[in-house]
């Protein structure tokens, strides 16, 4: 897939016109999200009898909204070695 510069730079610019309010998007989007590599590592854990990692997550998304110190690797997107991922609704 070809990424749309133009396009890109049209919304963007509709999007500033808009006057978007960054602190009530920090209200509505949470610092730290259960996010699928870190969801795993928790159940990988657990799973061997490791409850660290599982208590450490459920810290982090049980208030999502206050950043806090020492939670900074919740709030990064999965490693390039994490690969594609696919869930199943249901699962």
């Amino acid at each position: 897939m070809m990424l749309d510069l133009a396009a890109f730079d049209a919304w963007a610019e509709r999007w500033r016109d808009l006057g978007p309010d960054a602190d009530a998007m920090d209200r509505v989007n949470p610092v730290y999200i259960p996010r699928n590599h870190m969801v795993e590592e928790a159940l990988t854990a657990a799973t061997g009898g490791n409850m660290g990692p599982l208590g450490r997550l459920l810290e982090a998304v049980g208030s999502p909204f206050d950043e806090r110190p020492g939670l900074e690797r919740y709030t990064a997107p999965a490693p390039d070695s994490f690969g594609p991922y696919r869930t199943f609704c249901g699962t």
